[in-house]
Order: C-alpha cells, then structure tokens, then sequence
C-alpha cells in the first residue's frame, strides 16, 4: 500500500476520524489520500495556528489522538504555538508537516520555505523542544526501508505519554510503497507490568495512612482526563465515598451534583467553606495533579507533605516516598477495594464536610439589573444540560466558570496551564466536530471580545461545516483580565472596536459575491469548481443576540428555540469595564486571603 494511505489507516485504527490543517505545496499528496479514505474527513481551517488550537480541542472532547497536518517551515512554525499548549497540558497530537522532496533535500537544494541553504531539519530541531517524539522520513535506504516502523514509534510515543509528535514526510514518499502487513501489529499505549510485591506494599501504606486519617479529602486534577482515567476515579470514588474537591483543571472530572462533592480548591482562593474543609483536612488524595500557579490559587496549597498522597498515571507519592511505575491503573482498583468496608463511614464524613463546604447565598450586586459575572455563571448552570460540552477562553470566562455548578456528563475545556488567549475559538472547532462525531451534546463557548479578536477567523470553517454551536461573546471593551493584572486605564488593554452583530454574516456569507465572474468559468475549470464542491455540507443558519440587562439574559436561556442550537448563534454579553470574577481578583491579588 501507499505511505500516505498507512498513515490514514493507523489514525483511523486509533479512532481518529478528522483531520485539521492547511493545505501547502509539500503537504497535497497527503491531503489526497486523506480525501480519498472512507473513516476520516479533511477539516479545512483559516490558518495553522487555529488548527492546532483545533486539534487540541478535538483531542479533549473526544479523548482521542489529534491530527495536524502543516506544510513545511512557513506552515509548522504558525501551528507551533497551539501545538506548545498541547504539550504543556499533555494532549495526544500528531504534527504531521510534509517535506520538500527527499531528491531536493538530499541535494541541499535552496528550497522556498526553506532558512536557506540545506537547513532542512532546523524546523524539526524547534519541534523537539514541545513534542515527546520527532522523526523525519530521510532518503536513505534505512529510512525508506523503516518509514511505516517509524510512523508505528512516534504514535506508540503519542500515546504512551499523551502529548503531541512530530512527524516530517518528503513530499515524494506519501506515495511509496510500504508494506501491507504492517497494519496488522496494533498500536498500542506502553505500561510497564507492575511488580505484585511492590503494588502490595504501596496498597498497603496507602491504607495504613488513610485509615489513619480522620478528615481525609480527595483531589481530582486535570491528568485524569488526559490518561482516560475519569470512569476508573469515579468507580475508586464511590467505592471508598470518600469527600472529593476538585481543581479548576480537573472541573467536571466528577459529577458536581454527587453528595460527596464539596466544591472546587484554588488554595487559599478557594470560597471559604471548601478552604476550611481543606485546611482541616489531615490528608489530601490527589489524583491526577497539575502543580502549576493558576490551578493552585498561586501555589498555596498547605496540606504537609507527610499528609500528603499523589497517584499519577506513572508513579505514586506518599509522603516523601516515591513509588516508580504505580499509578492510576494499578493503585486505584486495588486500594478502592481494600477502602470500601468503611465506605458509609467516609460518606458520612463527606456528606457532613458538604454542609461546610457549599456556600450561602450571595449578596446583592451593586448593579441588580445588569449582567455581572457573579450573576452570569451562576445563572449559566440551569442553561446546561447533560453532555453540553462547555468551553472557556484564557480571560475572565476561565476563571467564572469556575464557580458554574456543571451538571452531570458535562464536558468543561479550558487552557488554564497554558493560558494562549484566542485558544478557545479553535478549540470551539475541534470540540464541535468531536462532539458530532460522538454525538454529544451542545458545544458552548465564552470568550472575551480581546480573546476573540485573535481568531475569530475560524468561525467561518464553522458555519461552513454546518456546525451549530453557541457563542457568547463578553464584551467588556477590551483585555478585561489584562486591566485586572495592571494598567486599568492604560490604552494598550484596548482593543479596535468591532461590530459582532455582523461577523456571523461576514464569516459565512449566504451572497455569492463571485456570481458575476462564475459565468465565464465553463468547460474544465467549471467541472472542477463544481466538483471541488460537491461534498461540502449545508452551512449553518446563523443568529446574533445582543444582551444588556439580566432580563434579556434569562428571557433568552429560557427560550427553548435558542437552547436547542439548531443554527449557530452568537449572544453579545455588554458587561461593565472594571467587574470581574471574584477568582480571578483574587488570583491577581494575592493579598486579598479569605
């Protein structure tokens, strides 16, 4: 079979069914073989950035390996940024970049795109730094020979580790012939067999401390979901019934409504209630831990470590202890069934930490009849529904989403480790089209009108796949979370007015601006045009929203022909200058402690 066709078949044995990228002259053949394969669909995008922010939101709400494919040097270095954030917050992303041709390379031919010269591997070099596996399909007879090994390593590696790779292919060789029988040995995650002595022995102390402990308090983080460990967590949990916060980056990771959740733990920016069960806890549990300063209320957890238990996908910590190649699949199924003899004891205990924990009411706003961000995510949970799947951008939404109560099986996205604003409206893209593919629920997005501004572009690949989802767009009159951090009244936090009741229709046009100029095309190109086109799905219908006041807001949640997203819609929030989450002036501020 055809190198370009393997390729196609190994993403599609891995359950990946859409493909985001630019098309580019070193990357076409490719694009071929990826329009002639029944089981996976091209997804054209604006521009190589948004389609990495695409394929990191594909790979999150589908919990599947991504696919990225990018033209050499001018294509792969716009897609590196959204590719950074996959690898820092640990996303299964193949970066597929095709090459000049072997002959040309071979030769140190000065190629465009190139940096001169025969500096053909330095985008490759870059790549290494924000990929857990590089290879490059050479022209030696070796690499000839290994080209589908070698596709096999960098997917073991993808998956293995759950972060993105690199993959550079000459133009040439996505049509060569590689062997047919490769396809047959599947590719698989690499877990090392764990020692029964070692696993017992970490059970073991495991349970000594947490029979020990009078107020245990489990941590559910992030890395639970980027190791598909979310089912088997929930299983331990309901098994021990042990009391369970979570981090923002772990949000939704364990249903909200459950009685043996608390709330959510920011550190010491957490609502008061959730610091005081945490702060009297005598062990933290946390599973699936990202230690970085936003998802830690600036790093100001204060469990001891002696206190302290970590279980990861790859090791385990207890206390100062470190157990090497023990973690969620090995230790959680083991340590829930020795636990689960005291489980009404540790429910009890959950359901009395729970009347600390949930907050009273709030008070009044200043400004009753307008929307504020305490009344919006609060208001937002009765709008959500089972499967939604709920995605926020880098600003102000991140961090009031927080305090949203996420009904059960739904689906919450976020880029709070990484933190590149404008991620979420590619992110958008790649969530729709995984949660069409899975049949989910409804996609929703909140970004701010400065995060918009940076990829808003993308919208256009949304309406033009007939995707349906809801856009809330923050207008507060610029960097709102920048004015937050400094310079309020400084004119860089502002931004070049924009009139979002047009962008839907800027974005998909139902004019046909070209229908002059059509007429002249006849004979070949005419059958091309049209062909080139066959395929393409209905655009969406569109509508746009603007909302002032909080009666505005409610009277459009509760109308059933806006909840059931059967056109995409985008709903202009005006906000005020200057309000802002409670989490995240507390964030910024790290003086103001509960």
């Amino acid at each position: 079979m055809l190198l370009g066709d393997f390729l196609c078949q190994r993403l599609i044995q891995l359950g990946t069914t859409h493909v985001f990228g630019l098309p580019g002259d070193y990357n076409m053949q490719l694009l071929d073989h990826i329009e002639d394969t029944e089981g996976i669909e091209w997804v054209g995008c604006a521009n190589e950035l948004n389609a990495s922010y695409a394929a990191d939101g594909y790979a999150r709400a589908t919990d599947r390996p991504a696919a990225l494919v990018t033209t050499f040097g001018v294509g792969e270095l716009s897609a590196l940024n959204g590719v950074a954030g996959s690898f820092a917050e640990q996303l299964p992303v193949i970066h597929i970049v095709g090459m000049p041709k072997s002959q040309q390379q071979e030769s140190h031919l000065w190629m465009h795109h190139t940096l001169g010269g025969y500096l053909f591997d330095a985008y490759a070099k870059m790549s290494q730094h924000i990929s857990c596996d590089t290879a490059v399909i050479g022209w030696t007879k070796r690499d000839l020979q290994n080209a589908a090994p070698t596709i096999d390593r960098v997917l073991t590696s993808m998956l293995t580790t759950r972060r993105p790779v690199y993959l550079g292919i000459p133009v040439d060789l996505f049509d060569m012939d590689v062997p047919t029988e490769e396809l047959e040995r599947p590719i698989q995650a690499v877990r090392p067999q764990p020692d029964p002595e070692a696993l017992q022995y970490v059970i073991d102390v495991a349970v000594r401390h947490i029979q020990a402990a009078e107020r245990p308090l489990v941590l559910v983080d992030g890395c639970v979901m980027r190791f598909s460990a979310v089912p088997l967590v929930y299983e331990f949990l309901k098994r021990t019934g042990l009391p369970v916060v979570v981090a923002p980056m772990g949000k939704s990771f364990f249903p909200e409504d459950d009685e043996q959740f608390l709330g959510v733990y920011v550190g010491t920016k957490s609502k008061p209630g959730v610091l005081e069960v945490a702060r009297n806890a005598d062990l933290m549990l946390s599973l699936g831990s990202f230690l970085s300063d936003m998802n830690t209320g600036g790093f100001s957890y204060s469990t001891p470590t002696c206190h302290t238990m970590n279980v990861h996908h790859g090791a385990t910590d207890i206390g100062y202890s470190h157990y090497h190649k023990l973690g969620f699949f090995e230790v959680l199924p083991a340590l829930g069934k020795a636990l689960e003899g005291q489980r009404e004891q540790r429910l009890a205990h959950a359901r009395a930490m729970a009347k600390i924990a949930h907050e009273p009411p709030r008070p009044a706003d200043s400004f009753p009849t307008l929307v504020t961000h305490n009344y919006l995510w609060n208001r937002l949970s009765s709008f959500l529904r089972p499967g939604d799947h709920l995605v926020t951008d880098m600003g102000s939404s991140c961090f009031g989403a927080v305090d949203t109560v996420l009904p059960k099986d739904v689906h919450y996205h976020q880029q709070m480790l990484y933190g590149s604003i404008g991620w979420s409206v590619g992110a958008m893209l790649g969530v729709s089209v995984g949660a069409r593919a899975l049949r989910h629920g409804r996609v929703i997005l909140f970004v701010g009108d400065g995060s918009l501004l940076l990829t808003m572009q993308e919208i256009s690949t949304v309406i033009k796949l007939g995707l349906t989802p809801i856009l809330f767009v923050i207008n507060n009159d610029g960097y709102e979370i920048e004015r937050v951090i400094h310079g309020p009244a400084r004119s860089y936090n502002n931004i070049a007015p924009i009139d979002h009741s047009l962008l839907l229709d800027v974005m998909g046009s139902t004019r046909s601006r070209r229908s002059l100029i059509d007429k002249y095309e006849t004979g070949q190109v005419a059958k091309d045009r049209d062909e080139s086109h066959a395929k393409e799905a209905k655009p969406s219908r569109k509508h746009y929203h603007a909302v002032y006041t909080r009666d505005e807001l409610d009277a459009l949640l509760d109308d059933a022909s806006f909840a059931d997203a059967k056109e995409i819609q985008l709903v202009e929030l005006f906000c005020l200058r200057g309000d802002a989450p409670e989490l995240l002036s507390r964030t910024v501020h790290p003086n103001q402690e509960n």
